[in-house]
Order: structure tokens, then C-alpha cells, then sequence
């Protein structure tokens, strides 16, 4: 049986909060004022417990916070935060069930007397729908890494954008991330730092070029994002041990 209980004794965000002790099968409101109300992201960013899901609509932010036990450190929680949607933001990947539990959270929250059963329950039924707010499809997230969905959404842009220059903010922007928040969490979860990452994908990709097609050089550079053939042989050589068109040669 589910039963409103006080918050944790920790102070909390000044978000709406709904916070859910799976242990006690609890839940309680914690509704506060606005100092302070970024740490507790803050803090649970750093900690890759953070899943953001943009809405459309939302009157409010709501940040709904998971936790194993009413204990003073958030090892062990986990925390979605359901913000506005920023204009020209693409959809959130998350299956569509998320939107319309979300819309059930905060209709909850505008309530004089919120459900609390209701949005212990509901916190459950995101949580198996996410699969947990620090878990992955495949093994766990890295401590202060992305999130499954700002991954694959940071691998999805890049990819899409190997011929062409970009800064790291535009990538950080699709995940909802600032450039500096983006670039740590990205290098813990890839093993390397942005740009690292993507100069291997351009050279991953020359290599396929040079092994598949006939293109000349300066055509392979320019369709792996590199300004001109020069500076292209010279990362390719440094990279790869070896100069492109010598590669080709020893691929054939």
C-alpha cells in the first residue's frame, strides 16, 4: 500500500518535486522555494542520474526524483526532470507513454490535494519504462556519462554531419546539455572527447572511401569534413601509420 510521506530531511530542489521511496513504497511532495533549486540537477547531472525529457506545453517544470532510501547522499536515485520544450528543439525520443504519464504528473501536482498513491505508481511505470534514469541498454551508464537517448542523439548528429563543420555547442544543444556539461559527460562515456571522437569517425569513414570507390583524394577529404586534401593526409598519416593513397594501394 503506497502512503504520502514527509520529504527526505535533505534539503531538495525548489521545483515541484515528487519524491518516490521505492523502498518504503512512498511518495511525498516537496514543492519548496527557489534558492538553491539548481543544485539538486546540478548534482545529479554529475552524477549521470538525470534523464531531461522536453514537453510540450508544460506549464511548469517538474523534476521527479527516484530514491532507494531516504538517506543523505543520492547514490542509489535517480531523477527525471520534464522541462518546457525550447523552440525549435527537435521531439523527445522517449517512448510516447512518457508524454502521457508526464501529463498525469503534473495534472496531479495542480490538484489542491495531489494523489500521492497515484504518483507513486506512476513514477514506477516511468521508471520500467526508461529502464531507470541512470540504466542502458547495454550495461550501465558510466558515472557522470550520457544518458542512452543524448547518445545516441550526439552519434545520430555527427554522423549525419561528417562533410561538414560544426562547433560542439550544436551537439551539446540537441542533448539538452551546456558545451562544458556535454564535453565531460561525452569523453566518460565514449572513452575520448568530442572532437577525438568524431576525427576517428572521419578517418573511419575516409578509410571506407578509399577501400570502396575510386574517388580522388581531394573529393575523400572533402566528403569526411576535412578542408583540404593536405591537412587530411596529414591526420589520415598520423592516425593511421600511413599516408591515404599508400593505404589504398595496400588494401587492394
Amino acid at each position: 500500500m503506497y502512503r504520502a510521506e514527509p520529504a527526505c530531511s535533505i534539503r531538495l530542489a525548489a521545483l515541484p518535486t515528487v519524491i518516490v521511496d521505492l523502498a518504503q513504497r512512498s511518495a511525498a511532495i516537496d514543492r519548496g522555494d527557489r534558492r538553491g533549486s539548481s543544485s539538486l540537477v546540478e548534482d545529479l547531472r554529475g552524477r549521470a542520474q538525470l534523464t531531461e525529457i522536453p514537453l510540450d506545453g508544460a506549464a511548469d517544470d517538474l523534476l521527479l526524483v527516484y530514491r532507494a532510501a531516504c538517506a543523505a547522499d543520492a547514490d542509489g536515485a535517480g531523477a527525471i526532470l520534464f522541462r518546457r520544450q525550447a523552440e525549435g528543439e527537435a521531439g523527445s525520443s522517449h517512448p510516447p507513454a512518457v508524454r502521457s504519464l508526464a501529463q498525469v504528473l503534473f495534472d496531479s501536482l495542480r490538484a489542491e490535494a495531489p494523489n500521492t498513491p497515484l504518483l507513486a505508481h506512476v513514477a514506477l511505470a516511468l521508471r520500467a519504462l526508461l529502464g531507470g534514469a541512470s540504466s542502458r541498454d547495454e550495461g550501465a551508464t558510466p558515472r557522470g556519462g550520457l544518458a542512452t537517448w543524448q547518445e545516441r542523439r550526439a552519434v545520430a548528429f555527427m554522423d549525419e554531419r561528417l562533410d561538414q563543420s560544426f562547433p560542439v555547442s550544436a551537439v551539446a544543444e540537441v542533448c539538452g546539455l551546456s558545451v562544458n556539461h556535454f564535453s565531460r559527460a561525452f569523453r566518460r562515456s565514449m572513452g575520448k572527447p568530442p572532437h577525438r571522437w568524431l576525427l576517428d569517425r572521419r578517418i573511419g569513414r575516409a578509410r571506407e572511401l578509399l577501400r570502396e570507390t575510386n574517388l580522388a583524394l581531394a573529393d575523400i577529404a572533402l566528403a569526411c569534413g576535412f578542408a583540404e586534401q593536405s591537412h587530411f593526409t596529414r591526420v589520415f598519416t598520423r592516425t593511421v601509420g600511413m599516408p591515404p593513397g599508400a593505404w589504398r594501394r595496400a588494401a587492394d
